[in-house]
C-alpha cells in the first residue's frame, strides 16, 4: 500500500542525488565525531576568501585546519567530541577566535567576523559559541559528560543514560528477569517511541553493539568509559541502518595531554534500605562497585591512552509472590499424584525470598594515535565477564525452581582510521571482532515445566535459550568529499554473525493449566501439553551488507537540506533475501532569523529492521524451516487432552508417542523485513547563552512487524491437516502506529550546574505484542488484537539537574564550608501502562483467550467459544487492562576536597527512590471464567512485583 508513495519519493530523490554525486561534498555529521561548518566575514558582512581556519582541541592540542573558499565558507570534519578553540586568520585582518563545545554526531555552524587590522595583532575578539546545531535535521538528544559523571544511577548501567531523553522508556515486558533472552546485559530493554525493544540499534564508536539473536544490546561497559551518549529517535541519517526504531549512539572516552587517574568505590547494604513493599521486610543486600581509570599521553600531542577496570558484586534476594494460601494446595496435589519434580516453597509471610547474585568484571583500554595531520588511528579492547545465579525465570509468580543462572564472557577488539586523502577528500575505516559466549543452565533438570495461569510457574525452565555463542565480524568504510555548498558521503557496512543457540524448549515436557481448580480436578484437565525430542542446538549465520549515500546541501546560509538513500541486505538460511529494502531519507534544518537562535527541523524516511536470529533459530530447530519430519532437529509434540496419545499429568515421555501429532515452527521463506515510515517536525529555540527549548512532533508507522500465528487450525478448532499439530510460521503481517509530542529544555553545563527537563505525550497502537513470538488471539482476524501497544505510555516526564557550589580555592573558613558541593537528582514519572486481560484458558484456535464482553458468557455456547468464533468481536479488546504508573526520585550529594594541587577526594552519598514510593509492577492479568466486568479472580490486577524501595549508596572517588 505504501509502494507508490515510496516510488514517488525515490523518483524525486534520484535526480537530486545525481547532482550531489556530480558535485560532491564533505561529510555531514558522523556517528563518532562532529563536524564544523561556517563562514568568515568582515565587519560589513562581506565574505573573506582564503582565510586560514583552525580548530584546536583543548585537551589534546590536536589541530585541524581548513581554508575558506571563494565564498568565505569552510568545513572541518571528524572532530572528536569536546571543547575546541576555533581561530581564523587572513591578510589585512585581526585574527578572531571562538570557543565551542562539540557533541557526538553534532553538526555545528559558526560565523567568524573579522575586523580590519594586521595579521600579527593579538586575538582581540572572542566570538559567541554556538549551542544549536544549525545543520542537523534528525530528532536527537545528547547526554552531556556532566550528566554521565554527576547524576545518581542505581546499578550504574550505562544504557540508563538514554532514559534522560524524551521518547525513551523501559519496555513493558511483564518480566522481573535480571537478563532478557540471550542478552548478557542487565535489563529488559528500552523502547524508543513505544516501538519494540528489539527494533533499536546500539552503536559504540560507530560499530554495532547488538545481540542479533535477541535484538538487544550485546555488550556492557562501565559508566566511566562513556564519553557521550546520543539517542536518535526519528529521522536518522542514511549512515544509520538495520533498525526501524531508534539508535543509541555511544562514544567512548580517550586520553589527552594530561595524566589523569581515578580510583572509586560504591557500596550498598540493606541496613541503609527501606523494606520491600511485598515482603514487608528488608531484603538482604550487599553490593560493591569499584574500579579505576587511567589516561594520559604516551607521546604529547600525538598518542594518548585511556584504560578502565570496574567490578560489581551484588548479592541480594529476589521475591516470589505466589499466594501463600494457594501454594499448599498446589503441593498437596503434587504429593497426591506422586509428582517427582520440585514443590513450591510454603512461606509464613506474603512472599517467598530466594538468593540471587550478579557478579561482573569490565575492562577497557583505548589507544588514540595521530600519525600526522592527515592520518588518525584508534584501537580499543573490551572485556566483560558475568556470573549470576537465579537471574532469569524466577520471581513474581515463578518459583525459584523455574530460574536459571546466567554466565557470559565477551572479548571485543575494534579499530578505526580516518585518513585525509586530499584537503577535500577523507576516508574512514572501522572494523571489529567480538567473541561472546553465554550460558544459562536451568535450576531444575528432571521435571516438566508447569504453568498454572495466574497462580504459579515451576519446574524446568522452558521459555528461552540456555546457551548462545556468537562470533561477530564487522567492517565499515566511508568516503567523504567536499565541493562548494554540497557535501557527499557514501559508505558500506558489512556485518557477519556466526551464531550458535541452544534452546531445549519443552524437552522435559510442559503443562499449562487454566486455573488452580483445573490443576486440582484431574490428570487430563490441562489446557495444553508440549514436549520436544531431538537436538536442542542450531548454528546459523546472517551476513548483512548495507550501502548508503548522503548529500548535505547548504542551500543557503540559513537552510541545510539532507538527502540520503540506504540499501540493506540480510542473508539468512532458508530465507529468500528481501531485496526491496531501499530507504530514502530526506530532512532539512532552517534558521529563519538573522540571529540564528531558532532552528526548525523536519525529516521523512524509511527505516528497515533486521530479522532476529532467535525467531529463525526456532524454525531451523524445528525441522529446518519445513514441515518435513525427516528434517526434524528438535520436533515438538503438542496435545490438548482430547488428542490421541495425550498424556496424563504429570507423565512425560522418553520417546515420541506414535499416535501424536508434530507441531512445527516456521518462518515464511519469502518474509519481508519490517520497516517504519518516520516523519518529524521540530523547532529548537536558544533562550539564553547556554539554554535551549525544543519541541518536536514525531510520527512512525510500522509495517511487516514480525510475529507468528497458527495456520493448521480451523475456526472451530479442527485441523485442515489432520496429520499435523500446530503449524506456526513467523511472518510480517502485523503493523503499528505512533504519534508523539516531545518537549525538552536543556541548560548546558555552566559554573553553577546543568538542567534537563523533558516531557513526552504519545499514543501507540498495534495488533501484536512486544515479543516476536507473540501470537494473535484470533488466527483469522488480526484486527481483533488491535489496541494499545504494550509500550503505550501516554505521559512521560524526566527531570535531571546538578547544582554546584563554587569550586575555586578556599581562602577563609566560610569558603572551606561552602565550596566543593554538588547536589544532583533525577526525577521520573511514567503514566500507566496497559496489560492484556486473559481468562487463563485457550480459544478453540489454541490462542490466548480473553473474557467475553458484557452480555456474553464463556459458557453460553459451550464448545464453540463465542468470544472468538460464533460471535466475532464479543471478546474484550487486547490491552484493555490498566496497570501501574511509575514515580521515582534519585538524589546525589557529593563534596570534593583538594588534598594537594593535583589530588582530589570526592565523597558521595546517593539515595535511590528517596521518597520510598511504592512502584507496583506486573499486574496479575488472569481474570478467570467469571462474568466480565463484575466477577474476577480474587488476585486479578494485584501487583506480582514491585520496584526497589528506598536504598542508599555511599562512595569515594580519588582522582588526580
Amino acid at each position: 500500500m505504501f509502494r507508490p508513495a515510496r516510488t514517488f519519493v525515490l523518483a524525486a530523490l534520484f535526480p537530486i542525488a545525481a547532482v550531489a554525486i556530480s558535485n560532491p561534498a564533505l561529510c555531514q555529521e558522523s556517528l563518532t565525531s562532529s563536524s564544523l561548518t561556517g563562514r568568515v566575514v568582515d565587519s560589513t558582512g562581506a565574505l573573506v576568501p582564503a582565510a586560514q581556519v583552525s580548530a584546536v582541541a583543548s585537551s589534546t592540542q590536536l589541530k585541524f585546519n581548513a581554508t575558506t573558499d571563494s565564498r568565505g565558507r569552510f568545513r572541518i570534519p571528524y572532530l572528536a567530541p569536546g571543547s575546541y578553540t576555533i581561530t581564523a586568520q587572513a591578510s589585512g585582518f585581526n585574527p578572531i577566535s571562538a570557543s565551542t563545545q562539540l557533541t557526538v554526531g553534532g553538526s555545528f555552524d559558526v560565523t567568524l567576523q573579522m575586523s580590519v587590522g594586521t595579521e600579527a595583532t593579538t586575538l582581540s575578539v572572542i566570538a559567541e559559541s554556538p549551542i544549536l546545531e544549525q545543520n542537523r535535521s534528525q530528532i536527537s538528544e545528547t547526554v552531556s559528560q556532566a550528566e554521565v559523571n554527576q547524576l545518581p544511577y542505581s546499578g550504574r548501567n550505562y544504557l540508563d543514560l538514554a532514559l534522560l531523553t524524551p521518547g525513551v522508556s523501559p519496555t513493558n515486558t511483564a518480566s522481573v528477569q535480571t537478563f532478557a533472552e540471550t542478552s548478557p546485559v542487565i535489563g529488559q530493554g528500552y523502547s524508543i517511541n513505544s516501538q519494540r525493544n528489539f527494533s533499536n540499534s546500539f552503536v559504540v564508536d560507530g560499530l554495532s553493539a547488538n545481540d542479533d539473536a535477541a535484538g538487544l544490546t550485546g555488550n556492557s561497559y562501565s559508566m566511566d568509559v562513556v564519553h557521550e551518549f546520543q539517542v536518535v529517535t526519528s529521522g536518522g541519517q542514511a549512515e544509520f541502518g538495520r533498525a526501524m526504531g531508534g539508535y543509541f549512539n555511544i562514544v567512548t572516552r580517550s586520553g589527552d595531554n594530561d595524566l589523569h587517574g581515578t580510583l572509586y568505590g560504591f557500596l550498598r547494604n540493606q541496613r541503609l534500605n527501606a523494606s520491600n513493599a511485598l515482603s514487608q521486610s528488608k531484603l538482604p543486600l550487599t553490593q560493591s562497585q569499584y574500579g579505576a581509570s587511567l589516561s594520559g599521553p604516551l607521546k604529547k600531542d600525538r598518542t594518548f591512552f585511556f584504560g578502565n577496570y570496574e567490578g560489581r558484586r551484588l548479592n541480594t534476594n529476589g521475591v516470589v509472590t505466589i499466594n501463600p494460601n494457594q501454594a499448599p494446595a498446589v503441593n498437596a496435589r503434587l504429593n497426591a499424584i506422586g509428582f517427582a519434580g520440585p514443590r513450591l516453597t510454603v512461606s509464613s509471610g506474603p512472599t517467598t525470598l530466594y538468593p540471587t547474585t550478579v557478579h561482573t568484571d569490565n575492562a577497557f583500554i583505548r589507544l588514540d594515535h595521530r600519525f600526522n595531520d592527515a592520518d588518525q588511528f584508534v584501537a580499543r579492547y573490551s572485556y566483560y565477564r558475568l556470573n549470576a545465579i537465579n537471574a532469569r525465570g524466577a520471581g513474581a509468580l515463578a518459583d525459584v525452581s523455574y530460574g536459571t543462572a546466567v554466565m557470559d564472557t565477551n572479548h571485543t577488539v575494534a579499530i578505526s582510521n580516518v585518513a585525509m586523502l586530499s584537503p577535500r577528500t577523507f576516508n574512514e575505516t572501522r572494523g571489529q571482532f567480538t567473541w561472546d559466549s553465554l550460558n544459562a543452565p536451568s535450576n531444575t533438570q528432571n521435571s516438566p515445566a508447569v504453568v498454572i495461569s495466574g497462580v504459579a510457574t515451576f519446574g524446568r525452565f522452558s521459555s528461552s535459550p540456555t546457551a548462545r555463542k556468537n562470533l561477530l565480524y564487522e567492517v565499515v568504510d566511508n568516503l567523504v568529499l567536499q565541493r562548494g555548498e554540497h557535501t557527499f558521503k557514501t559508505g558500506a557496512d558489512f556485518l557477519f554473525n556466526d551464531d550458535t543457540i541452544t534452546f531445549p524448549m519443552a524437552i522435559a515436557g510442559s503443562y499449562t493449566f487454566a486455573s488452580l481448580s483445573a490443576f486440582q480436578s484431574g490428570v487430563t484437565t490441562y489446557s495444553s501439553y508440549a514436549q520436544n525430542f531431538g537436538t536442542p542446538l542450531i548454528q546459523q549465520n546472517n551476513p548483512n551488507i548495507g550501502f548508503y549515500a548522503q548529500d548535505e546541501w547548504k542551500a543557503t546560509q540559513a537552510l541545510t537540506v539532507n538527502i540520503g538513500i540506504r540499501y540493506d541486505l540480510q542473508f539468512l538460511k532458508t530465507i529468500q533475501t528481501d531485496t526491496n529494502n531501499l530507504s530514502p531519507r530526506v530532512g532539512f534544518a532552517w534558521s529563519p532569523f538573522r540571529n540564528r537562535t531558532t532552528v526548525i527541523r523536519g525529516s521523512y524516511g524509511l527505516f528497515y529492521d533486521r530479522i532476529p536470529l532467535r525467531a529463525l533459530a526456532n524454525a531451523l530447530l524445528s525441522a529446518n524451516n519445513s514441515i518435513d519430519p525427516s528434517q526434524g532437529r528438535l520436533l515438538q509434540y503438542s496435545y490438548v487432552p482430547t488428542d490421541t496419545g495425550a498424556p496424563a499429568f504429570p507423565n512425560v515421555s522418553t520417546t515420541p508417542n506414535p499416535g501424536s501429532k508434530i507441531s512445527y515452527a516456521l518462518m515464511n521463506r519469502g518474509i519481508s523485513n519490517a520497516y517504519s515510515e518516520q516523519a518529524s517536525i521540530g523547532v529548537e529555540q536558544q533562550l539564553f547563552r547556554t539554554g535551549s527549548l525544543g519541541i518536536s512532533y514525531q510520527h512512525s508507522r510500522g509495517l511487516h512487524l514480525l510475529s507468528s500465528y497458527n495456520t493448521n487450525i480451523n475456526i472451530d478448532g479442527s485441523r485442515p491437516d489432520s496429520t499435523r499439530g500446530n503449524i506456526k510460521p513467523y511472518d510480517g503481517r502485523f503493523d503499528s502506529s505512533y504519534d508523539g509530542l516531545a518537549v525538552s529544555f536543556v541548560e548546558r553545563p555552566v559554573a553553577w550546574g546543568n538542567v534537563r527537563i523533558s516531557y513526552t505525550w504519545s499514543k501507540a497502537m498495534d495488533n501484536v505484542g512486544e515479543f516476536f513470538f507473540s501470537s494473535p488471539s484470533n488466527n483469522f482476524d488480526f484486527n481483533v488484537d488491535r489496541g494499545r501497544s504494550d509500550d503505550d505510555q501516554r505521559h512521560r516526564v524526566v527531570f535531571d539537574a546538578t547544582l554546584n557550589s563554587p569550586t575555586s580555592p578556599s581562602h577563609n573558613t566560610w569558603n572551606h564550608v561552602t565550596h566543593g558541593w554538588k547536589l544532583g537528582g533525577i526525577l521520573q514519572y511514567y503514566s500507566r501502562l496497559p496489560f492484556n486481560i486473559v481468562t487463563g484458558g485457550q480459544t478453540k484456535q489454541q490462542t490466548t483467550q480473553r473474557p467475553c464482553a458484557v452480555g456474553y458468557s464463556l459458557t453460553a455456547n459451550a464448545g464453540t467459544n463465542p468470544c472468538t468464533e460464533a460471535l466475532r468481536g464479543a471478546m474484550i479488546g487486547r490491552n484493555t487492562g490498566t496497570g501501574f504508573d511509575f514515580f521515582n526520585l534519585n538524589t546525589r550529594l557529593s563534596r570534593t576536597f583538594a588534598v594537594t594541587d593535583r589530588w582530589r577526594l570526592e565523597t558521595i552519598a546517593e539515595a535511590f527512590n528517596v521518597l520510598n514510593h511504592r512502584n507496583d509492577m506486573i499486574p496479575n492479568a488472569t481474570w478467570g471464567t467469571g462474568s466480565y466486568p463484575t466477577t474476577a479472580n480474587a488476585t486479578f490486577g494485584q501487583a506480582t512485583a514491585v520496584g526497589d524501595p528506598r536504598s542508599v549508596q555511599l562512595a569515594l572517588r580519588i582522582s588526580f
